[in-house]
């Protein structure tokens, strides 16, 4: 089994976790199993008789909810009448700016009660919170299958899927709150993170590179792949550049995406009633029309359904108790509220539209959550066929493409050759006031000294739209000081920009901070030739100084960015990121 150059012989269990923004589900296989057709998705869960490939991402706390509950609920268990909490996935990517495709009401949903937190938890505690709840069943359900002595001594590796969208501070608190929760803690235990339209195109293009099968992929075909979720809207394009004897592709360009998923429908829905009805719905309780209520578990029937045929009828949604008289928009003895078809189409078209402009290029494979709505597959399909009869594909079992992909890729190590950087990475740079400063030589500096200085320039180690392959590098240079014996440590700002050309400038408004690098150089580490002595006007006296290389790692395993410290081209230590907005 092989990882990127890495291989690994001891039995596993690989673990698929899609952690979504309104569904959750999981998926397993052990490492002595060789086909797709042997990952187990789960499909019973806690409050749900019927078999269900996910369970809804949501949580109820007890402390909350007494004495109703007396000890957390989540997923299928909590009921309406709870205090409950959902869509908090898409809190923890919220401080990045604001996408092109992105659903314009997301900014307002917090206040109105739909995206909140309860007042003793942060967003990441409670995506903790949700996932520990995930680990214990998996866990057990595992335990019962394997036996729990075997279950104890065979290690786990988890692969958590993530949008492609997502900031690099959303990645990191969702893998850490994935390892408070208790995914990779036991001895020999791993987690890791990959790209939703990455592992969908993993499980996807397996299952379509049979040699005898319909619709059989080719080299050098080009494959978009549209993962239509809860949140998130991810299009990624790969080009297959081998079938056999393994199937493997590369990205063939950098994705695009937005946060315009199956809930910017929802919240489409909470805007028509509440021009329709006002203060009467407006002020109802989050428990009579947030995620979970009567209201929204009626309406997502209807949603799920919508397109399926063309049926014109009325559709009700409810109960309801709103305090309006009967009338063409409100059934009175049914407390029901009235939908009519053109109403259900104008609650899909715009979230379709984006998704239909999000969408460029030749073959298109549709998968995630919202991808069983029959009418964004209709509507999908026409776009297909008006845009030069684009081949259209879509899984049987849209769902759960993504928890399958994630399983292969810890099995198989399958994974894109290559990705593209889908912004540009730098830090700050101080440039001295001297002619003849070649500005390519020059770099992050920590201590300016006796030089008057341009502040806020930018130096980008790496650009948005280069290839990169696994273990994908980039090293940046910083000047410190230090006190032979003792320990250095040492920060450098990392910042972030998705416009096409990057600003020369930190000020840019579309420059973002990503957080910062905080490393630790050894005491005992013997910089030699490396290091000079220089007199420092602050202090009054000579110091020792000496160039720090950091560099940071892309398209490593996994889609976390990490850090190592390297002085003369020698590894002495690994740093690590501090996100400031958390």
């Amino acid at each position: 089994m092989s990882f990127g150059g890495q291989t690994s012989t001891r039995h596993k269990i690989i673990i698929g976790i899609d952690y979504g923004t309104t569904f959750s589900g999981v998926s397993y296989v052990t490492t002595d199993k060789s086909d797709i057709k042997d990952i187990t998705i789960i499909s019973s869960w806690p409050g749900e008789q019927l078999t269900s490939w996910k369970t809804p991402t949501r949580i109820a706390y007890a402390r909350e909810n007494s004495p109703l509950i007396t000890e957390n609920k989540w997923g299928f268990e909590v009921s309406p009448k709870l205090i409950s909490y959902s869509w908090t996935k898409l809190l923890l990517d919220k401080n990045a700016a604001m996408g092109e495709y992105d659903d314009p009401a997301l900014a307002e949903m917090e206040g109105s009660g739909m995206l909140r937190l309860p007042s003793f938890r942060q967003a990441a505690g409670v995506c903790e919170d949700f996932l520990h709840e995930l680990y214990r069943h998996v866990s057990k359900k595992l335990a019962h299958e394997m036996t729990e002595l075997i279950f104890e001594s065979t290690p786990m590796e988890c692969w958590i899927t993530l949008p492609a969208i997502w900031s690099d501070e959303a990645k990191d608190a969702t893998l850490t709150a994935a390892r408070n929760a208790g995914f990779g803690n036991r001895v020999g235990d791993e987690v890791f993170t990959i790209a939703e339209p990455e592992a969908a195109a993993i499980a996807t293009l397996k299952s379509y590179s049979g040699t005898n099968g319909l619709n059989a992929v080719k080299p050098k075909e080009n494959i978009l792949i549209c993962d239509c979720g809860g949140g998130t809207v991810d299009i990624t394009t790969y080009v297959i550049t081998q079938v056999s004897p393994q199937l493997m592709f590369d990205e063939l360009q950098i994705g695009a995406g937005g946060k315009c998923g199956s809930t910017y429908i929802d919240r489409n829905l909470h805007t028509l009633l509440s021009r329709r009805f006002g203060a009467k719905y407006d002020d109802l309780p989050f428990a009579q029309k947030g995620p979970g209520s009567r209201l929204m578990t009626s309406f997502e029937k209807h949603k799920r359904d919508f397109g399926l045929n063309d049926n014109k009828d009325v559709r009700e949604i409810g109960p309801i108790r709103l305090d309006v008289s009967d009338s063409e928009y409100f059934d009175e003895d049914e407390r029901n509220v009235k939908l009519t078809y053109e109403d259900m189409e104008a609650l899909f078209r715009p979230v379709v539209s984006d998704i239909e402009n999000l969408l460029r290029i030749q073959r298109l494979i549709l998968v995630g959550g919202f991808a069983q709505s029959p009418y964004l597959r209709n509507s999908l399909e026409e776009w297909c066929l008006y845009h030069g009869e684009i081949a259209f594909l879509c899984p049987d079992q849209p769902q759960a493409a993504i928890l399958r992909g994630a399983a292969l890729r810890g099995l198989e190590g399958l994974a894109p050759g290559i990705k593209y950087v889908r912004r540009h990475y730098g830090v700050g740079l101080s440039m001295p006031f001297r002619e003849g400063i070649d500005p390519e030589h020059l770099r992050y500096t920590e201590y300016a000294r006796n030089e008057d200085y341009c502040r806020g320039r930018m130096t980008w180690i790496i650009s948005k739209g280069e290839k990169i392959v696994y273990g994908t590098s980039r090293t940046t240079v910083c000047k410190a000081q230090y006190t032979p014996g003792k320990e250095k440590e040492f920060e450098v700002k990392l910042y972030s920009c998705s416009l096409i050309d990057a600003p020369e400038f930190r000020t840019h408004a579309r420059v973002e901070q990503v957080g910062t690098i905080k490393g630790r150089l050894p005491a005992n580490f013997d910089y030699g030739h490396h290091a000079t002595t220089v007199f420092n006007t602050k202090l009054g006296r000579d110091v020792h100084e000496f160039s720090v290389e950091i560099e940071v790692v892309f398209g490593g395993r996994g889609n976390n960015l990490t850090f190592k410290n390297l002085v003369g081209g020698k590894v002495i230590s690994t740093a690590d990121i501090e996100f400031d907005k958390r």
